[in-house]
């Protein structure tokens, strides 16, 4: 394009346009500087060039593997990526790794894969309207079709109620989709419980991860948890921050993966903390230059032109500019229609507690008596609603106390008569 390389001279940076390419959203001019041009220098009158070019949106990057920069704008007619196309490719899901996932295309309109094995888990931000649930639906698609429903189950929260409903009773799922704020609670304290007992089963059999036991010993499914709307979660029950920081740190070995996203990634919700573990992220156009430095540490994603145009932030640290792809909610049916199969609910103790005060709230309203528990079944729920590691300690400290008075030591399985002065 002779434009740009005129403006660019204007501004005193010399060089020549090496080529031109032309993807679904964009278009990538790839300009070749004089040698000693920095690149700091061309970041500088970066808004002036894309006003003198008039675009609303300019991207400057160096191109990997060459010695020329890629100048990103708008393309003069904008297509939607179809995902039916990559679906339906066979060649395209060979050797893509343990958990692939399609992110979309490239600037060139090429497929770009990642592995959610090896991520461990993804963090999605963006604004509404900006291709997120699109593309929270398309990850979960790439899944069902590169595993089977014995391999791969998913756990969906999805607090607006809208989002993922088209998955209940489905072959992939581990649970119903969640919709209420104390159940999803309850349910990621499952997966809690759930990562602790996969850990006592490989430190049984000598295993490392989720792939050498099922390689050695039987088939254990990964769990993938996806969660839409994470910050609405956290800003009901404290405890969900609580429990996705615990997953996130540990649950990787034991082959359980989480897919979050919000639309407010500001610093009380996706934290230092949370930002650790979760070294994969992926961004869609974001409101302020705040929000992009928050969720990828630079700039950038405030400058995206929306419709699933994003920034993926890998694991190793390099920034890839991403188009979302897009399949239709009756595509996605006829996908699903073959999968279909009856899904139980899980027995979760926070959402039974939560059932039983309703219980009895409405039958207090309804003006019926209500039977009062005694002290064994009140001892028996406590017990019940305690964690395992609880448990051990509260039974450690009877020991210990036991021991006290009666003058033996019962702890560590050995007992022992103390000397009296």
């Amino acid at each position: 394009m002779s434009d740009l390389q005129e403006i660019l001279e204007q501004y005193s940076i010399f060089g020549e346009v090496i080529k031109e390419t032309t993807g679904p959203l964009l278009k990538q001019i790839e300009f070749a500087p004089q040698a000693g041009t920095k690149l700091k220098n061309i970041l500088a009158v970066e808004k002036d060039i894309a006003r003198q070019l008039g675009v609303s949106s300019l991207r400057i990057e160096p191109v990997e593997g060459k010695n020329a920069i890629a100048f990103q704008i708008p393309a003069e007619e904008i297509k939607t990526v179809d995902f039916a196309a990559i679906i339906n490719n066979e060649t395209l899901w060979q050797g893509k790794g343990e958990l692939p996932i399609c992110l979309g295309v490239d600037v060139c309109g090429e497929p770009l894969f990642a592995d959610l094995a090896k991520m461990p888990h993804l963090l999605v931000a963006g604004t509404t309207g900006s291709g997120k649930s699109v593309g929270l639906n398309t990850f979960i698609l790439s899944l069902m079709r590169a595993k089977k429903p014995a391999d791969v189950k998913f756990v969906m929260v999805d607090p607006k109620r809208i989002e993922f409903g088209m998955y209940n009773n489905n072959k992939y799922m581990f649970c119903p989709v969640v919709t209420e704020n104390k159940e999803a609670s309850a349910v990621l304290s499952y997966l809690v419980d759930e990562m602790e007992y996969r850990y006592n089963l490989l430190e049984e059999n000598m295993c490392k991860n989720i792939k050498d036991y099922n390689e050695q010993y039987g088939k254990i499914p990964y769990i993938v948890c996806v969660i839409d709307e994470f910050a609405d979660l956290m800003a009901a029950d404290k405890s969900v921050s609580e429990y996705i920081i615990r997953l996130a740190q540990k649950a990787r070995a034991a082959g359980i993966h989480l897919m979050l996203a919000t639309q407010r990634p500001s610093v009380d919700v996706v934290t230092g903390l949370m930002k650790a573990n979760f070294p994969t992220r992926l961004a869609y156009k974001v409101a302020s230059n705040a929000d992009s430095r928050t969720i990828l540490d630079m700039a950038g994603a405030e400058d995206l032109i929306g419709r699933g145009d994003a920034l993926f932030l890998a694991s190793n640290g390099n920034l890839k500019r991403v188009h979302g792809a897009y399949m239709p909610d009756k595509q996605i049916e006829e996908f699903l229609a073959p999968l279909h199969a009856q899904v139980k609910p899980l027995k979760l103790k926070g959402a039974e507690i939560a059932e039983k005060e309703t219980a009895t709230a409405s039958d207090k309203t309804a003006g019926k008596p209500v039977k009062k528990k005694s002290i064994f079944c009140k001892i028996s729920d406590f017990w019940s609603s305690l964690r395992q590691k609880d448990k051990k300690l509260i039974i450690r400290a009877i020991l210990a106390l036991f021991g006290l008075l009666t003058g033996q030591s019962v702890l560590g399985g050995k007992t022992s008569r103390r000397k009296r002065r």
